[in-house]
Parts: structure tokens; sequence; C-alpha cells
């Protein structure tokens, strides 16, 4: 769609596109629905932190390519903001004032906490009042307790992926390329895939065992158990975390290629075990969780 049409816009991060998130879209497309304006939205491809302060960037819950994927699921078109010094020290009401004029928005949806511009200290009431003064129909979105892209962060860095997966309102995935490992899964019965997630700045879940969904390249999707952490009972010389998912009814060559995995739930934290034969024991007792808690989930 083109950029010369009047539209209804919001704009922000939109780190996750959560539960939180949707409900600010989903009015924003409502509003598009019954006056005939675009539906637009205005994303960060970066975080505005990555210029203002890169110590405080905080881990990415999604990449902007897979954020603009769900957009455009959802019906809006995107508007990609690069943020720089100029867009640094604008202030919210610069911010109205380029939106209205420029871009052709006559109604802003925001978010119940939504900050934007310099002046972060101004209150929704600051904002009214200047988009009443320029003509924009200015909205605050319904707010939804306890869903921020913030708290999920905590929740998936805490291993409480089923609580952030019902905040996301989907289950949390990392993408990535399968590399070579020392292959010692195969030589105790449990061949694992590595993954090497396809963006350093993404959230790792906590270490542990989880259930989980392995997306592989035909599409399929498969059960799976995944391990995250150092491998403490077969130790190869690593320091770095290690992600391998044991994916179950799979047999094909995976080396080089992209998966998926879906985080469903923390079965155990790692630890290490006295023998290799003992760890056996355990991983078949983790697989029967897995394959149980997954068949639940499929109902």
């Amino acid at each position: 769609m083109k950029e010369e049409c009047h539209k209804v816009a919001t704009i922000g991060t939109f780190d996750g596109v959560h539960c939180g998130h949707r409900i600010v879209l989903e009015q924003v497309l409502s509003i598009a629905s019954s006056t005939g304006l675009a539906p637009f939205v205005y994303a960060f491809a970066e975080h505005p932190l990555e210029i203002i302060d890169p110590s405080r960037v905080p881990p990415k819950l999604m990449t902007f390519e897979a954020q603009c994927r769900k957009f455009e699921q959802l019906g809006l078109n995107i508007h990609p903001i690069r943020f720089n010094e100029e867009l640094r020290n604008m202030t919210s009401s610069n911010y109205m004032q380029e939106l209205h004029d420029r871009h052709l928005v006559d109604t802003l949806v925001i978010g119940y906490d939504n900050k934007f511009g310099h002046d972060r200290d101004s209150s929704f009431e600051d904002y009214q009042r200047f988009a009443d003064k320029i003509g924009l129909n200015l909205i605050k979105a319904e707010e939804l307790p306890d869903v921020s892209s913030t708290i999920i962060r905590r929740l998936i860095t805490e291993g409480k992926i089923e609580e952030a997966n019902k905040k996301l309102g989907y289950l949390y995935p990392l993408h990535g390329i399968v590399e070579h490992g020392k292959e010692l899964g195969q030589t105790i019965g449990f061949p694992t895939a590595n993954l090497h997630p396809d963006d350093h700045k993404k959230l790792i879940p906590a270490n542990g065992v989880y259930a989980a969904f392995a997306i592989t390249p035909d599409g399929q999707r498969h059960g799976a158990m995944v391990n995250i952490g150092h491998r403490p009972t077969i130790r190869d010389g690593r320091t770095y975390r290690s992600i391998e998912a044991n994916i179950f009814d799979f047999n094909d060559n995976l080396y080089g290629k992209s998966i998926t995995l879906e985080f469903v739930c923390l079965m155990r934290q790692e630890r290490q075990f006295k023998s290799i034969d003992e760890l056996k024991t355990q991983l078949v007792a983790d697989k029967e969780k897995a394959i149980k808690i997954l068949s639940n989930k499929n109902n």
C-alpha cells in the first residue's frame, strides 16, 4: 500500500508482538475497518537504546523480520523507523506533528504505557492536548495487566516458559542453523541437532531440559526435547552454552540447515550425573515425559 494515504497508526518497538501489543494492533485494525483509513504500524527496526545506551539494550524476543511477518499476517502495513540522533532529539509533540503532517496519520493509537520522544515525563494528557491542537485523533488502548516485553524476558530467563508463552500468545521460538558438534549424543542413543541461533541478540531460555516442538526444513513439526546449558556430564572442552535438540521420529541429516524450536515447558534443571548410564536412564525418562506433555499440547 502506498504511503500517500490517510492512516490510522500506532508506533513502538513491539518486541515479541505479545498479547499486550495485539490489543493495540487489533484496535488499529478495527478503526481502519470502520473508517476506511489504512492500518499502519510504525515500528522501530532497532531498539532506541542501540543509540542512546548500547550497554542497556535488552535481548530480543523477536527479530525485526519476524515482527514484520506478524504484522503482515494481521493485515497491517509496516513503516520501519530507523532510530538515529535526529529522532533521539525529537519531542513527543515533534513525533505527532511528523506523523500527522508528513505521514497523513489521522488517528494514532498508543499503548497505555507507551512513551515516545525524549520528553518521557510527558503524560497521556500532555499528548492529548497537543494532538487536539493539531487535529490528530489520539486514542489510548486498553491495558492488559502484567504483560510487557520486560516481564516476558524475565520469565524466559528464569525458565518459566509456560507463563511467558501465555503472555506472548504463542510458543517462544528459536531459529537457527544446525551445526556440527561432538556427536556424543549419537553414541548413547540420543542424537541431537545443535542449534546455532540466527541472531546473537535473541534471548536464550534458562539452562535446563525442555519439552519442545521442532520444525524441520520440510515444514513438518516434530516433538523434541531440548537441552540448554554446558552438558556437565559429557565434557568436551566447550565453555559456551549449547542448544541441543533430540528430535523424535526424525533421522534425516540436518547439518547446515535451518530449523525452529518452539519451547513448551521446562521439565527439569540441567545437572551432572555420576555416569553415562545414569544420564541415559534420565534421558529415557525425559523423553517419555516430553512425549506425554506434547501429546496433551496437541489435544
